[in-house]
């Protein structure tokens, strides 16, 4: 983007961006997540204990979560560097669920070259899942 009192391709405030959908997460995903992240809470693959705690069945990390949420910024603004990620988990998702991801620009420091995005990270059944923030820089 080009234009005056644009922040050297930080769209203006209010721009929505294209949700993107992830998954289905299945069991093999969140294992490996898992695996890797050093999560080995077993309300993730194990689906009697997540039914233990109260669960309807094992369910993707949070962090998990928040990782397509990067994904989905790095996908929308490709040339912005992120400076802060921040996440509040709303509702748990369950294992073999599809994420759907999409932002709105709700602040821009055209000085700073940066902006405030909110990401909504909803679950299969269209409902919040969980709300981020991104602070990004030109």
């Amino acid at each position: 983007m080009s234009g005056r009192g644009e922040a050297a391709g930080l769209p203006p405030v209010g721009t929505a961006f294209t949700e993107l959908r992830f998954g289905p997460l299945d069991a093999a995903m969140v294992s490996a997540y898992a695996a890797a992240s050093g999560d080995d809470n077993p309300i993730h693959t194990d689906p009697a204990a997540a039914r233990a705690v109260g669960l309807d069945g094992p369910v993707v990390q949070g962090m998990m979560s928040m990782a397509l949420a990067g994904r989905a910024l790095a996908h929308w603004l490709p040339a912005a560097r992120c400076l802060k990620l921040s996440c509040r988990f709303v509702l748990p998702v369950l294992v073999g669920a599809t994420l759907t991801i999409g932002a709105r620009v709700v602040q821009r420091e055209d000085a700073a070259r940066r902006a405030i995005l909110r990401i909504v990270i909803k679950g299969e059944d269209g409902r919040m899942a969980a709300m981020a923030e991104a602070a990004v820089a030109a």
